[in-house]
């Protein structure tokens, strides 16, 4: 039994949205969590303050919540393709953008990351 056109279509969108899901899931939870952790530890290490308490560490704190909130924006992005890949709605543009939001994650949570780290 040979799959229709759009079977074959919905299996092109589903393997790629799933993959940028789970980039975008773990990058805005643990990924967000470690290098929060990391970043914040060796800052108020450094300076010997909170994270509050003096302004270097205070802009790498915003610096990581920008990217975490990023991420949520970014992982809120991709259940909105999962419900239009749900209801075969424009299922090529569908699939153009779950691939490009894996990576996009990725660079997001570099940048961020990267900037806070600099930032002290």
């Amino acid at each position: 039994m040979t799959g229709t056109r759009d079977d074959e279509t919905a299996r092109s969108v589903r393997v790629p949205l799933a993959r940028s899901l789970l980039v975008a899931l773990l990058l805005a939870t643990f990924g967000s969590s470690g290098a929060g952790f990391g970043v914040m530890t060796d800052c108020t290490n450094t300076f010997s303050c909170t994270s509050t308490d003096c302004s270097p560490c205070a802009a790498a704190t915003s610096w990581l919540t920008g990217g975490w909130i990023a991420q949520g924006v970014l992982l809120g992005a991709g259940v909105v393709l999962a419900v239009l890949a749900a209801r075969r709605v424009r299922m090529p543009v569908v699939r153009r953008a779950a691939l490009v939001l894996g990576p996009l994650a990725a660079v997001v949570f570099v940048a961020t990351t990267t900037v806070a780290t600099t930032s002290f």
